[in-house]
């Protein structure tokens, strides 16, 4: 088991540890880009049948999002008590089989009534009813099958915190194959397979997360992958895992439902505005990507170590790696400042939109350094099991330095430049408080 162990030895070279990091974060960067292909194909594929389809697809699967922070209680759960066990040298098949037992828990309510959730939610934001029944036609098989998904991304969180982040990303390159060849025989009906138009995307996702988690169970029975598995519940793991795992969930549904308010506000400017925003975005998610990655990295880092009570190698790694995500993101910003509208020109030809995503992109791309502390930080407090620490700092930095200030600046400067300067002030100040808390608990330790 030990070769999986992550721990990192003080008087290692910075160029050692930071390979280290890399190493670890790269499938799961990579992971990610699938995953972004994946959802932007299921909007192409559909685009062909009309534009309310391309609405129903993509605004369902930003709700879908909140649907999703529910399954970060068992996700959070496994991949940090996984991770602080290996390190410790002790058994982590607790902490997988509970992960795998939560996961299908709460999905299973959402198998009934998840559709019914994400439709009220739609309207309640403002969808049309048009829209809104096309999404339902998308969701049906996708809460038909959402345990295997929660199950799939249990079993993904295990080998992360294991170490060993190979193996779920030629999962996810498998599932990704499944999904979009067979999204578009069922969309529109190819090679004698029924036209199903919208619903068609939402079986491919469906049959992807069936064959992801028939993939994960051949590699268990085939090779004990990714460790020999004793069925043992031990009570007290399961309550550490919800002691975990429990503020993640929270941050997370708050999150998007915040996220959701403050794209309302960029919304007040009319569509062009929305559509910038959105543009922006897509072109930031690459460095965000990297962020996340190594996000979770970090916290596998992070929990292995602690776990192993190798406090000071915990400290030196997560330097490491924040200086090094920091300088990756750095340099992707300086890209995105010296090119914005090339990058928004991939997107859209609506001059415009081009003309606010401008905006939006050089004043996030002076953020980037500032957001990759933040994720680092935030993952390595995570990984030490101090989950509510993010929770606390999440929540108050968005509403505290994030809405509040737009909606009062708002009504002094109504444009959505305004939404954007405080986007990228509350990242860097919550980079700032992530740093304080994190050394915070990292001295009690040394």
């Amino acid at each position: 088991m030990s070769h999986n162990r992550v721990l990192i030895d003080p008087s290692e070279g910075k160029l050692k540890v930071a390979r280290k990091v890399l190493k670890l974060a790269f499938p799961i960067i990579l992971s990610n880009l699938l995953y972004t292909v994946e959802s932007a194909f299921s909007v192409i594929l559909v685009s062909g049948l009309s534009a309310s389809a391309v609405a129903a697809v993509g605004y369902s699967s930003s709700m879908l999002w909140f649907i999703y922070s529910l399954m970060s209680l068992a996700y959070t759960g496994t991949s940090v008590l996984v991770a602080q066990r290996v390190g410790a040298g002790k058994d982590p098949s607790p902490a997988l089989l509970w992960g795998i037992i939560l996961s299908f828990l709460i999905a299973l309510p959402l198998t009934f009534w998840g559709k019914d959730l994400v439709s009220y939610l739609m309207l309640t934001f403002g969808a049309s009813q048009n829209v809104v029944d096309l999404a339902r036609e998308y969701l049906e098989p996708i809460f038909l099958f959402i345990t295997v998904g929660f199950i799939t991304n249990a079993i993904y969180a295990g080998y992360n915190g294991y170490g060993d982040t190979k193996t779920p990303f030629k999962v996810a390159l498998l599932m990704n194959v499944v999904n979009i060849s067979s999204a578009y025989l069922l969309i529109y009906g190819k090679f004698g397979f029924p036209r199903l138009e919208v619903a068609g995307a939402g079986w491919g996702i469906a049959l992807s997360e069936v064959v992801g988690l028939m993939f994960y169970i051949y590699l268990y029975a085939k090779h004990r992958k990714p460790f020999p598995v004793k069925l043992s519940l031990r009570k007290d793991i399961l309550l550490q895992m919800l002691r975990i795992g429990t503020p993640t969930a929270i941050e997370r549904g708050f999150t998007s439902l915040s996220f959701n308010i403050f794209v309302g506000l960029v919304a007040q400017f009319g569509d062009k505005a929305l559509a910038a925003h959105q543009v922006g975005l897509r072109v930031e998610s690459v460095s965000f990507m990297i962020g996340f990655g190594m996000m979770i990295a970090s916290t596998t880092l992070a929990g292995q170590n602690y776990g192993a009570k190798n406090f000071k190698g915990l400290d030196y790694g997560v330097k490491v790696s924040a200086h090094t995500t920091a300088l990756i993101m750095g340099l992707i910003g300086l890209l995105i400042a010296l090119f914005p509208q090339y990058f928004s020109l991939i997107f859209t030809r609506d001059k415009e939109v081009i003309s606010y995503a401008v905006y939006y992109l050089v004043i996030v791309a002076l953020s980037q350094p500032q957001m990759a502390y933040a994720s680092i930080f935030s993952g390595s407090l995570k990984g030490m099991g101090k989950t509510h620490i993010p929770l606390v700092i999440n929540l108050s930095s968005f509403w505290f330095f994030r809405i509040i200030p737009s909606i009062i600046f708002l009504k002094l400067l109504p444009s959505p430049i305004i939404l954007w300067v405080f986007m990228s002030i509350e990242t860097t100040l919550r980079a700032i408080i992530f740093y304080w808390a994190y050394k915070r608990e990292i001295k009690k330790n040394l």
